[in-house]
């Protein structure tokens, strides 16, 4: 949120049409002070200066929320930017288990993730639906965890032998599993959503919220589960085996 903010000040503040203005108007004023005092460059100051204080409170005034919209655009944009490669290197990992299901739910999340990145920023949309969009990035990288938790206990299988393999492909089945339903509940969510955007319903946004909410707390238990696993005596016993 800070740095939202900050952008949203830079773009205020430091546009070009303000700070051109103000900047010119206070250099006539420094050359009419410098050659003893000229009407017309006081003039000329005080027109640029007002010119550009003036630039800015329209646009504080007028275009203050298409202003926000635009950081929020470019603020998205750049942290997609640095997560695709976070993504991108999750990809590579998941071809070592063989399993064709880990990379098909990796691709349907990052699918509806752009999916969704693309409907949010429908003109007029953006802060309306700020908390949808918020809900479905957290259900999205609750599923990213739980693949990666699978991976996890995939190599924990390769490690080790018996009961103590059987148990970590089990409890991987189990993350893969949670990991689809995470996936269906966001296409679904990113399904309605559009359908919200496409038919203005704003008011119907409340229920997709409370589901993308209660989607997110399941997730959740999977990341607290594989806690719990990482800290019981079994999971030590696993890696000693």
């Amino acid at each position: 949120m800070d740095d939202l903010r900050k952008r949203i000040m830079n773009e205020l503040f430091v546009a070009p049409s303000v700070v051109l203005p103000i900047v010119g108007g206070a250099t006539a004023w420094l050359m009419s002070w410098a050659v003893g005092g000229i009407g017309w460059l006081n003039a000329a100051g005080l027109v640029g200066v007002l010119a550009g204080i003036g630039w800015f409170a329209t646009r504080f005034i007028f275009q203050l929320d298409s202003i926000t919209e635009k950081a929020m655009r470019d603020q998205v944009m750049e942290q997609i930017r640095q997560e695709e490669q976070r993504l991108d290197q999750l990809a590579v990992r998941l071809r070592a288990d063989r399993d064709p299901r880990t990379e098909d739910y990796l691709m349907l999340l990052r699918t509806n993730r752009a999916e969704i990145e693309r409907v949010a920023q429908t003109p007029g949309i953006q802060l309306r639906s700020m908390e949808i969009v918020k809900q479905a990035r957290q259900l999205f990288w609750a599923a990213i965890e739980q693949l990666e938790q699978s991976l996890k206990m995939y190599d924990l299988a390769q490690q080790v032998s018996g009961p103590a393999r059987r148990e970590a492909l089990e409890q991987r089945e189990r993350f893969l599993m949670e990991a689809y339903e995470s996936t269906e509940h966001l296409r679904e969510a990113v399904a309605t959503f559009r359908g919200f955007v496409d038919k203005n319903q704003e008011r119907d946004m409340d229920t997709l919220q409370r589901d993308l909410a209660a989607s997110i707390e399941a997730a959740k238990r999977s990341e607290e589960r594989m806690k719990e696993l990482e800290s019981s005596p079994d999971y030590e016993s696993f890696l000693k085996d």
